[in-house]
């Protein structure tokens, strides 16, 4: 792999027989050619010399159709409509790009460009090539661009290989579904990964889950550009691929009338609980440093407060030491009646007594999530406030009695806002509509007041399982943990992960292992 960046990262597009593109394919492209220094040099197009011959009569043909998948191919073709997969005309946004038809040679089950096409894509000097057509592609091709050829896969391929994508996670009551950008390998299903996510399952409704992991992946080619462009030379080189998971293909006619009656169920379910489910939430403390839970069998002997009035919540608690060296604990302190959320304090003590709870702010709109900085000049709080469209600063009074606001922070609405110094830097994590469970961005600034600038990756992170902040991160053994929460089951967390992060700066971030 070159030791320095390119100047100009040169992109060509493999695409089919035509200019028309699924809208996250080309939503992709955008995302590409809005990145500084990248240039959309080529369009590479199959030139369809496979299709069947005119002369070809109708009863041969119907005896080639799979008739066992009749069901599915009916119900894709006259049913499923994600808006991602909409078939979108590109001409104007490919508008002056030299085009190159061809027709590949097919060798097995691979697909081979003819040494003629070779040398004519090789003229243009791609570093990278998008793979949005043609099928499995071998030979050649593959190490012509100086970074390779990309391709997307939707869905985990640890568990789902072959498609199609969303399906089969449905099918098996899987809580999400994944998504890869690969570097094509001449290994069948063996490319390197350069970028992957994880999104929810929505179990009643194929075309939504497909639609959002269409639509939220699309960003990835034009970040691993990015970190190309700012001295990341490795991401191209991507990581190897662990076991492989199951080779699926299209259901066969009972499978997917089985799928069928699967999602009708879970649409069921949908409209009768969940849509009509409240949450209850409450405080436990454990009496152990955090760093506990990073064992593999960590002791998890928590003692649960009192539980709360009903009609009401306990939730995001965080802790503080006052003046009077008591703990204290800021919460959100939910009212369903209202539909919205306060912070207030309490004091925990080891007879499970305890003290009446105190309103600390109340803005008349939701609160949640009372991120505590205690540092010697005051113990600062950021709560979230997504509904008011900023981050604020609060800091607690000199009597304990009330969160007074210093500062905007971000002029921006960041679910879970967290924020923290790392290595003489402070950043700020969180989420962001429409994937408030998905999508991390990042913020980084000189000191704790801001400005912030947005990190140039976001978002940092797509995984439903771990992307969420949930609590204040900490050092352990030299490396950064950051609490995430576990969204994939239901529609808040139901446990939280502790991520580490290699290297975290204003330029690249890697993320580590999870536990």
């Amino acid at each position: 792999m070159h030791s320095e960046a390119p100047r100009n990262i040169r992109v060509g597009i493999l695409c089919s027989g035509s200019r028309t593109f699924q809208r996250w394919q080309l939503e992709a492209i955008q995302h590409v050619m809005a990145v500084p220094q990248v240039e959309v040099v080529l369009v590479v197009q199959h030139a369809e010399g496979r299709s069947r011959t005119s002369d070809e009569g109708f009863v041969a043909r119907q005896r080639k159709r799979n008739w066992g998948t009749a069901l599915y191919r009916l119900y894709r073709r006259k049913f499923f409509a994600p808006p991602a997969m909409e078939e979108v005309d590109g001409a104007d946004l490919l508008k002056g790009i030299p085009v190159l038809r061809c027709t590949p040679e097919l060798q097995g089950l691979t697909e081979h460009i003819k040494a003629t096409d070779l040398e004519h894509i090789a003229e243009h000097r791609p570093d990278v090539l998008l793979r949005f057509g043609f099928n499995i592609l071998g030979g050649a091709i593959l190490e012509l661009p100086t970074y390779g050829v990309w391709s997307f896969h939707h869905g985990d391929p640890a568990a789902f290989r072959g498609g199609p994508p969303g399906l089969w996670e449905i099918f098996t009551g899987q809580p999400v579904t994944g998504a890869v950008l690969q570097r094509l390998t001449p290994r069948l299903d063996g490319g390197l990964i350069l970028c992957q996510g994880w999104f929810k399952t929505i179990d009643h409704s194929l075309e939504e889950t497909v639609d959002t992991v269409l639509t939220h992946s699309a960003c990835w080619p034009a970040q691993v550009m990015r970190r190309i462009i700012s001295g990341d030379q490795h991401v191209a080189e991507g990581s190897e691929q662990g076991k492989l998971g199951k080779l699926y293909r299209y259901p066969g006619n009972f499978a997917f009338l089985v799928f069928l009656w699967k999602l009708f169920s879970n649409k069921l379910r949908f409209h009768r609980h969940d849509l009509n489910m409240h949450e209850e939430w409450n405080i436990g403390v454990l009496y152990q440093p955090i760093t506990a839970l990073l064992e593999d069998k960590p002791s998890l002997n928590i003692r649960w407060l009192p539980s709360p009035g009903a009609g009401s919540f306990r939730a995001d608690p965080f802790g503080y030491v006052g003046d009077d060296e008591q703990v204290n604990l800021l919460y959100e302190k939910f009212d369903h009646a209202t539909g919205f959320g306060d912070i207030s304090r309490i004091r925990p003590k080891k007879d499970n007594v305890l003290k009446r709870s105190r309103s600390m702010l109340n803005t008349g709109m939701h609160l949640s999530y009372p991120y505590v900085v205690q540092r010697p000049d005051g113990v600062f709080v950021v709560p979230e406030s997504a509904s008011s469209g900023k981050v604020v600063l609060y800091r607690v009074s000199v009597a304990n009695d009330a969160l007074e606001p210093v500062c905007t922070l971000l002029e921006e609405p960041l679910c879970d806002p967290t924020v923290f110094e790392h290595e003489g830097r402070w950043w700020m994590l969180g989420t962001k509509a429409p994937l408030t469970n998905v999508a991390l961005h990042a913020y980084h600034a000189d000191r704790l007041e801001g400005p912030y600038v947005p990190h140039k990756l976001n978002p940092i992170k797509l995984d439903i399982t771990s992307a969420r902040p949930g609590g204040t991160p900490f050092v352990h053994d030299g490396a950064l943990w950051r609490p995430g929460q576990d969204s994939s089951r239901t529609r808040r967390a139901w446990w939280t992960r502790c991520v580490s992060s290699r290297a975290f700066t204003p330029w690249v971030r890697r993320t580590g292992r999870r536990c």
